[in-house]
């Protein structure tokens, strides 16, 4: 919810928050689709109790190199190092959950229903912000050239856009946890 928070608020004051604010939020974006990609292939070795926890360690070592690729790419282009410590985050997770005690079917469900969700808020709102009309808000066309967007591509040219999207996925996603607390903090 705060990170919904925080997009709406550069989508409204695009300045506001520094002229790399629009910047970063982009970035944010890109890291968290490695991270919605790698969470149901991190989530798949994790459940997989038919494998050796070794063989599962393994596995996730070669895929978790297979992603910081990606990352370390993003943060030569943006000159962040802050994806490197999303990354590790989601690495920290899962290897706890391979380490540990296997969680019961529920947990199971659950942590697949979540995946798949976000999956769904991530792709659908990509769609819903590319074909969609979208208020620019505070994006405006002279607001542009001092956000210091470089490349091209509809969400360099249109961060309006991007902002958006940042908004209704982390909204939605946030909305959905808390029904899914809510949900099953009543039928305890």
């Amino acid at each position: 919810a705060a990170a919904a928070a925080v997009f709406l608020f550069i989508w409204m004051h695009p300045l506001a928050l520094g002229d790399g604010a629009v910047n970063s939020a982009l970035l944010v974006m890109l890291v968290e689709f490695i991270l919605v990609h790698a969470s149901g292939f991190f989530g798949g070795m994790v459940l997989d109790g038919s494998k050796p926890r070794r063989v599962r360690l393994m596995s996730m070592l070669g895929l978790a190199a297979f992603y910081l690729l990606f990352i370390g790419i993003f943060m030569a282009i943006f000159r962040e190092w802050w994806p490197l410590a999303a990354f590790a985050w989601l690495l920290l997770g899962k290897f706890a959950g391979v380490i540990g005690r296997p969680g019961s079917a529920k947990q199971r469900k659950r942590m697949q229903a979540g995946w798949m969700l976000g999956a769904v808020f991530y792709i659908g709102g990509v769609f819903a912000t590319v074909f969609l009309p979208i208020p620019q808000l505070g994006v405006t066309a002279e607001v542009l050239p001092q956000l210091g967007l470089e490349g091209a591509g509809l969400w360099v040219d249109e961060p309006h856009r991007l902002l958006a999207f940042g908004t209704l996925y982390f909204a939605f996603s946030a909305w959905s946890k808390w029904r899914d607390w809510l949900v099953n903090t009543l039928q305890v």
